[in-house]
C-alpha cells in the first residue's frame, strides 16, 4: 500500500509542476545518457590506444580539477545569464569537448580538454538543484528530487547497457567499437541540448534559492558555519570516491580480465539498483528523516567497498559492487534537497 501511495504522489508531482521542469527532465535524461555512453568506455578507450593508467588518471584528475574551479563561479553565472542559457552553455561546451577528445591523441590536449569538460559538468550540475527548487511545489520536492536523480541513473544504465549489447554487434576492433559508442553519446547529448533550446523556457532569471548572488554575498559570514557543515562531509566522501570509482571499469578489466561489454552489463545492473533505491527513498525519509537516511545508507555501503578491495572472484566482487553502488548513491536526492532547503532558510 505504501508503494502504491508513493506512485500516486509521483504522478501528482508530475502533473502539478510546470512544463519547463518536465522538459528539462527529458533533456537532462538524454544528456546524461550521452555522458553514460561516453564515459562507460572512456577509460577503456584510452587504455586501448596505448595510454598508461598514470596518464588516464591525470586526465580524470584534470576533469575533477576543472569542476572544482567552476563550482563557485557557476553559481554566479546562473544568476547572470539565467537557467536556460546556463544549461545551453554547459551542454554546448561539453559536446564540443567530447568531439575534440575523439579527434586527438595528444596528452597535453587531453588533459586540457578534461579540465574543460569538468567546468562544463560543474556548470550544468550546479544549476540542477536550484532549478528544481524554484520550479517545484514544496510538498512534492522530495519526489521531484528523487525522480530527477533516478532518471539520470536510468540514463547512465542505458549507456552501460549499450556497451553490453555492443558485444553482440560483431565488431572485432575494440577501438572502433569504443569510438562508435562515444560518438553515439555525443549525438544523445546534442539531442538533449536541442530540447533545452526549444522547450525549456522559464520566466525566472535569478534563482530564488541560490545563496551566491551579489546581494547575498555580503551576508555569507553568518552563513559560513552552515556552509562548512554541509561541505566537509561531502568533500571527504568525494575524496574517497574519486580515488576509487573512476577506475572501477579498469578494476574489472585488469583484475578479472572482463571485456567491455560484460563491464557494461555490470554497470547497467548497478545503475538500475541505484535508480530503484532513489525512487523508494521518499518512503525511507518519511520514516527516518533526511539526515538519518543519508548517514545510514552511506555508512552501510562502506563494508562492501572493503569486500571489493579483498575480493578474489567475481562471485564476491559483483554483488559487492552492486550493493555499494545502490546504498551510497540512493540518498543523493535527499542530500541535495536538504542542502538547498537549508541554504534557502539561511537567508
Amino acid at each position: 500500500m505504501q508503494i502504491i501511495a508513493a506512485l500516486r504522489r509521483y504522478r501528482t508531482a508530475l502533473t502539478e509542476n510546470p512544463a519547463p521542469l518536465l522538459w528539462f527532465s527529458v533533456a537532462s535524461f538524454l544528456y546524461f545518457m550521452g555522458f553514460s555512453f561516453y564515459f562507460t568506455v572512456f577509460n577503456l578507450y584510452l587504455s586501448e590506444i596505448g595510454f598508461t593508467q598514470s596518464v588516464i588518471g591525470t586526465v580524470l584528475s584534470a576533469r575533477s580539477f576543472g569542476s572544482v574551479l567552476m563550482t563557485i563561479p557557476a553559481a554566479l553565472i546562473i544568476n547572470r545569464i539565467g537557467y536556460r542559457y546556463n544549461f545551453l552553455t554547459a551542454m554546448g561546451l561539453a559536446v564540443a569537448v567530447q568531439v575534440l577528445i575523439l579527434l586527438t591523441k595528444s596528452v597535453p590536449m587531453l588533459v586540457l580538454l578534461g579540465g574543460l569538460l569538468g567546468t562544463a559538468d560543474a556548470l550544468f550540475m550546479i544549476g540542477i538543484s536550484p532549478f528544481i527548487m524554484d520550479h517545484t511545489k514544496e510538498e512534492y520536492r522530495n519526489e521531484l528530487f528523487s525522480l530527477n536523480n533516478a532518471l539520470h541513473t536510468f540514463a547512465f544504465a542505458g549507456g552501460s547497457f549499450l556497451t553490453f549489447i555492443s558485444g553482440f554487434l560483431g565488431v572485432r576492433d575494440p577501438i572502433a567499437l569504443y569510438r562508435g559508442i562515444m560518438w553515439t553519446g555525443v549525438l544523445c547529448a546534442s539531442l538533449g541540448m536541442v530540447i533545452v533550446t526549444l522547450k525549456v523556457h522559464t520566466s525566472l532569471r535569478i534563482s530564488l534559492s541560490n545563496p551566491f548572488t551579489r546581494e547575498r554575498l555580503g551576508s555569507l559570514r553568518g552563513f559560513t558555519p552552515l556552509l562548512i557543515v554541509l561541505i566537509v562531509p561531502r568533500t571527504l566522501v568525494g575524496l574517497g570516491a574519486s580515488l576509487i570509482i573512476p577506475f572501477m571499469n579498469l578494476y574489472f578489466k585488469d583484475i578479472f580480465t572482463l571485456p567491455g561489454p560484460q563491464i557494461g552489463l555490470i554497470y547497467t545492473l548497478g545503475q538500475l539498483a541505484t535508480a530503484a533505491g532513489m525512487l523508494l527513498v521518499p518512503l525511507v525519509v518519511r520514516r527516518l528523516g533526511k539526515v538519518r537516511t543519508v548517514v545510514i545508507t552511506e555508512l552501510f555501503s562502506l563494508p562492501f567497498m572493503f569486500i571489493l578491495a579483498k575480493a578474489g572472484s567475481l562471485a564476491y566482487a559483483i554483488p559487492s559492487f552492486l550493493i555499494r553502488q545502490a546504498l551510497m548513491n540512493m540518498s543523493t536526492p535527499v542530500s541535495q534537497q536538504f542542502n538547498m532547503e537549508n541554504n534557502a532558510c539561511a537567508f
